[in-house]
């Protein structure tokens, strides 16, 4: 049955159950509180999670970076491209590495801290269980 709703409300219903659309608004509530945290030192979502696979993994060849991003290697390029002019990244000699700049460690020092605490305002909801089987049950459906 359709119950009217007074004007300008709006009824999930119909939507409470589609997995898409609460992925979808989590996704958009976790890149506005990244923007927040993290905008303020230059960073997005994207350069982030290039600093920190390069710091973890500085042998990592470009193809292998664009992979596990999940980024078409011509926009990586462009990223990388800009991180580089930014200073926060350079090349070494094989032109499809490449390393954190000091620079670059400097920032990541200071966006590691403000991740840590958007991280924790993200996941004020959870407790600890809560949180590890969202990330578990999250991992299954980006491999799908």
């Amino acid at each position: 049955e359709i119950v009217p709703l007074p004007d300008g409300e709006v009824t999930l219903a119909p939507l409470e159950d589609r997995l898409g659309f609460w992925l979808r608004l989590a996704q958009q509530a976790a890149f506005d509180g990244f923007h927040r945290a993290l905008s303020p030192l230059g960073l997005s979502p994207g350069r982030m999670g290039v600093l920190l696979l390069l710091e973890a993994q500085p042998e990592i060849r470009q193809s292998a970076l664009a992979e596990a991003l999940r980024v078409k290697p011509p926009n990586l390029a462009v990223l990388l491209a800009a991180m580089d002019q930014a200073g926060l990244i350079r090349r070494i000699e094989d032109a499809r590495n490449r390393r954190v700049t000091p620079a670059g460690r400097a920032l990541l020092k200071r966006a590691k801290a403000a991740e840590a605490a958007y991280e924790a305002e993200l996941a004020a909801g959870l407790d600890e269980a809560e949180r590890a089987a969202l990330i578990a049950a999250l991992r299954v459906v980006a491999r799908a």
